[in-house]
């Protein structure tokens, strides 16, 4: 055997017997020492207040200190960190002993990414779907999501629209609110007012940010931020723009038997003008009841009015001269 071998043999031997030793120490010490502190700290950079270390040390029942006079070996921090993580209003939290003798306790509250009103419901969601029922001691400022959900459709659907938004901060600071409509059409409303944005399904949702994005920068400033009230990428490789002025075309029919002129109104829809000329030629030869044989029995008739007016004349005519004749023979 040579020198390198039985070093390490020795190193070996003397490592195993360190571990040994210090495991039995730890579970002595495990034994016998008593928690000497409960320390809780809440990470809170938001200042949002949703629990604070006393909630936390009333969940862990620690509220009359008990903890001091456990011994360590009775303190089960996997129990506590299950404990604290079912609690809606914490998004994580991690519970480990030191040394010393020192429970510390780390929870983090719950990050809400928005806020959810279904029906009479209200209640927050963070990016993993947690929900946290709402209460008037906390008002955090996240997008609203409204509609009416079902187990198949959940309010954890549009997760990926929300974490989208929130990694990207043009669209984190423009989006407000975002509906869903009863076909469950994700319509999303910007913090500029006088439009809203029909976004459709959760599909394609990079590709139709960039769209509204290149409407924004191309379209609005010319046409005015006012001019449409929906823009909507629902269908890929579009965008759809509806005209907030709808007005109707107005359209003159002959007249009829009364004096007064009839009006039929003529909607316009997505923003494309029906010219008032052409609607007026389509009602007239759409809304005139006169069928061929109709105007072909007008015609025949014509000839015939004139041949009474004709013999009428000659009837006057003869009249006429009848009347001179038995004056003269007076």
């Amino acid at each position: 055997m040579n020198k390198n071998t039985l070093l390490w043999c020795i190193l070996s031997i003397v490592l195993v017997a360190y571990l040994v030793v210090a495991t039995c120490y730890s579970t002595y010490r495990a034994e016998t020492d008593l928690c000497s502190k409960v320390d809780i700290v809440v990470n809170d950079p938001g200042k949002l207040r949703f629990v604070t270390a006393e909630d936390i040390n009333l969940e862990i029942g620690n509220d009359d200190n008990c903890f001091l006079s456990k011994p360590i070996s009775e303190i089960n921090t996997h129990e506590l960190e299950t404990r604290l993580n079912a609690i809606d209003k914490i998004e994580s939290a991690n519970c480990v002993i030191y040394n010393n003798s020192v429970l510390r306790v780390e929870v983090t509250p719950l990050i809400p990414v928005a806020r959810i009103f279904e029906g009479k419901k209200s209640y927050y969601i963070n990016k993993d779907g947690k929900k946290m029922v709402a209460n008037s001691r906390y008002q955090v400022d996240v997008p609203i999501i409204s509609g009416h959900f079902s187990k198949g459709y959940d309010a954890t659907s549009m997760l990926k629209v929300l974490t989208y938004i929130q990694a990207d901060s043009t669209w984190n600071a423009l989006v407000s609110g975002i509906r869903v409509a009863n076909n469950h059409d994700i319509i999303i409303s910007p913090m500029i007012r006088g439009h809203v944005i029909n976004f459709g399904d959760t599909s394609l949702i990079d590709n139709k940010f960039k769209r509204i994005k290149t409407f924004y920068k191309e379209v609005m400033p010319v046409k005015g931020w006012n001019y449409y009230d929906t823009i909507s990428v629902k269908w890929q490789g579009q965008v759809v723009a509806t005209r907030r002025d709808k007005r109707q075309a107005v359209v003159h029919l002959t007249q009829a038997d009364s004096a007064d002129n009839e009006f039929v109104p003529i909607g316009l829809s997505d923003g494309v003008n029906v010219p008032s000329s052409t609607t007026q030629n389509q009602s007239q030869s759409t809304d005139s009841p006169k069928s061929k044989k109709e105007s072909d029995a007008d015609k025949k008739e014509e000839p015939q009015e004139k041949g009474l007016k004709k013999n009428d004349t000659k009837k006057d005519k003869n009249k006429s001269t009848d009347e001179k004749n038995i004056k003269k023979n007076n």
